[in-house]
Parts: C-alpha cells; structure tokens; sequence
C-alpha cells in the first residue's frame, strides 16, 4: 500500500460521520482520491456495519471492511458537551464534514451546518439523507429497498408475472456515494475559486431517480411507467436474454439498425431484415414476441461458444450471463483491468477487495491503509488536530474519547 503524496485530494482532511453504505463508500472514494478521511465513530459498538452481515473474517464484518479503506478510526461521545466542543475543534480544521444522521440529528446534537460554519466558514457540509433534509418524508425511516420501492425502480425490475423485484445491488447507496464523491470534489474546486464553503444536501431519492435516465423523458412524455419485460427493455429489440443450445443464458443488445443488421448476416436471415414486423426498432419493439421467438429458434441450434464467436465476428454486442463470483475471479476483461487488490489488515491478515474504478494516469489511486480497526487512531488524530497530552488524557478519562480495545 504505496502512500503518493500527489493525488487529487491529498492534503484535504474530512471528517466523516456516515453509516452502513452510501456515506462510507463514498468518503472511501475521497480516501482513495488522496483526502485524508477521519471515521468518527460512537464509544461502545463504532459504526453500525461493523457488525452487520452474515460474512466475517474473524471477527471482522466484510461489510465494513469492503467500504472503509484509507479511513483512520476516533471514537467520539458526540452526546456530551465535551465531545462537542472537542468534534467542532477538529472540524475548525477540516475542509470536509459529511454526515448521514436523520434530518435534524446533527443540529439537537450542537455540531450541524451553523455550528459548524461558526468556527469554519470555508467547510463544505455534505448530508446525506434518505429523502433529503426536509419535506414530507424528511422523518421518516429508510434505506436502500425503500428507496428502490419509493423511486419507480423496483416497479420496473423484474418479469411482467412475477412482480416488482429488488434490484441486486444496493443501487441507491452506490449512486448517491458516487454524487458524494464528486460533489464535494466540485464543492472544493468551488472554494479554491471563490473562498466559498457551503452545505450539500444529497438524498438517495434524488440520486436514484437521476439514475432513471432516459426512462424519465419516455415516462413524462408518454404518461407511462416503463413496463416490466423481465432482462427485456421497453425502447429496444432484441435486446434481453436468449438461450444457447447447450442451455447457456447469454445478453444479446441489438440497441442500433447497425446491430440488427449485422445480426441478420450473421445467422443468415435477409428475411428478418425485410419483414416489416422487423424492419425497424419500432417495429421490432411492437412485435418483440415474434422476433424473440424467431432468434430463440436460431440460438437453440447452436452452442454457446459458437454463438459468441459468431457474434464477435459481426460485431454484434453480446455475452454470457455470468455470476459475480465468476465474473471477479475468471473473467479475462475483469483481471486485466485489475479490478481487485490485495489489502492487509492487522488482524485478518490479507483479503481481496474491488480497487478504485477510475485509472488517474498522473496520480493513481493509492490504498494507503485497511479499514480501521475501531478507535484505532484516536490518540494519534487528536494530537493531529492540536489537543495535548493533558487534555487527551482528560478526555480518556471522562469516557468522552476512547482507543483502541485489547484483544
């Protein structure tokens, strides 16, 4: 885990309160631009996805540790007068403070956005809410799922007989992590122009119906959810699953004339091509039951491979439908981009984990530390931030701060 000292970030300190996913992820893609992340975390149990899950390493939660490296670890009693005024201390000193508490939280407590600009006029606040940070929904409970089921999403996934399913992937936490990431980035720039800080209110609503383009222009203009066709799409044809001879469930997206075309060629079938049932998208898209039955006939005679390699060679997009376990282990594309790293933690030695997706060609992601343990690095950030050994130790010994636990 090499440090460069020139990335994007680096030099910039922010302290983050954040929780379970959306927060974490994306303040581990400020750690992993260079920012120096400081997890602030509750005395007894720290952050809630350190026991979250049913897959551990040791006594490690994968969760935690997938989404909470480049971090360093102070456990903070943000409840205590003490714990306050030591947290907006720091914060007088931060660029960054993030935060995903319900609506409100951060203000009874004494440390949100005012408090905060008091002793700090250039930081950038960044909240991240559910729903945002008012509104008729701003109180009420909810996370990714309920976003999903709120925001059309769900709606839409899943087969027009089975109902609406739950999209795999915590959709919701990833799109409003990566809207972090680069709002405050651009919140930076910001400043760096006008001397500027300012306050960020992110919600996974919003970020999740940003996610719905262009099914948001097809709704609004034609009155109309998008239905639910299953790996189908409403504006496309073929474009969904089909079936190899040898039972193999391969994507195939035929998303311009120009793919449909080489289609044709490819399995020999100049009638498809003229059919005016097939001729266009549109028409395609009007008849999907003939023209899916149609290639299903025609991928049914032939196995998987030659089926890929006759794609490749028409230059028709396609692929295997693959497991994600295969697809980061086994899958050739994948490794050479070297989508997975090697970290080592001081206690369960070393795991893999997904690397930043973005190549800097001139300042790379750097992987500078594990996910911390819990208070791992009070001691060290408080006297970083400027308290003395008196003061920490008064802070030790009322319970308002606290390191490390022994093994």
């Amino acid at each position: 885990m090499a440090d460069n000292p020139v990335q994007p970030l680096s030099g910039y300190r922010v302290l983050d309160l954040t929780v379970m996913t959306a927060g974490p992820l994306g303040t581990m893609m400020l750690g992993d631009m260079g920012a120096e992340v400081i997890k602030i975390e509750e005395l007894s149990a720290g952050e809630l996805s350190r026991s979250m899950g049913t897959v551990y390493i040791g006594a490690q939660s994968v969760n935690f540790l997938s989404q909470n490296r480049n971090k360093r670890s102070v456990r903070l009693d943000l409840k205590s007068d003490d714990g306050r005024q030591a947290f907006l201390r720091m914060a007088a000193a931060a660029d960054v403070v993030t935060e995903n508490f319900r609506p409100g939280t951060m203000d009874r407590l004494g440390i949100g956005y005012d408090a905060v600009r008091a002793v700090n006029p250039r930081i950038v606040f960044a909240s991240i809410s559910a729903f945002g940070q008012d509104g008729p929904y701003a109180h009420l409970p909810a996370n990714d799922p309920i976003v999903q089921a709120l925001s059309g999403v769900m709606e839409m996934t899943g087969h027009p007989d089975s109902g609406a399913a739950r999209v795999g992937t915590p959709m919701p936490d990833f799109n409003a992590a990566a809207l972090l990431a680069f709002s405050v980035a651009a919140a930076l720039l910001h400043r760096e122009r006008t001397g500027q800080g300012q306050r960020l209110d992110l919600s996974l609503l919003g970020a999740t119906i940003f996610s719905t383009v262009p099914r948001d222009g097809e709704t609004l203009v034609t009155g109309k959810a998008p239905p639910r066709l299953g790996s189908g799409h409403p504006s496309f044809c073929p474009y969904r699953n089909f079936v190899s001879q040898d039972g193999i469930v391969f994507f195939l997206a035929c998303f311009t004339e120009k793919f449909w075309s080489s289609l044709c060629k490819a399995l020999e079938r100049s009638d498809l091509a003229a059919d005016p049932r097939s001729a266009t998208n549109v028409a395609r898209c009007a008849n999907r039951d003939f023209v899916d039955a149609e290639l299903q006939r025609e991928f049914g005679r032939c196995g998987i491979d030659e089926l890929l390699a006759l794609f490749a060679r028409f230059n028709v997009p396609a692929a295997r439908v693959q497991d994600l376990a295969y697809a980061l282990r086994h899958d050739p594309q994948v490794a050479h981009n070297k989508t997975l790293i090697e970290i080592e933690h001081p206690t369960v030695g070393k795991f893999e984990m997904l690397a930043f997706p973005v190549n800097f060609h001139g300042s790379p992601a750097q992987y500078r530390r594990p996910a911390p343990r819990l208070g791992q690095h009070t001691l060290e950030v408080l006297q970083d931030f400027g308290f003395d050994s008196a003061e920490i130790d008064r802070l030790l010994s009322m319970r308002v701060v606290a390191g490390m636990d022994q093994d």
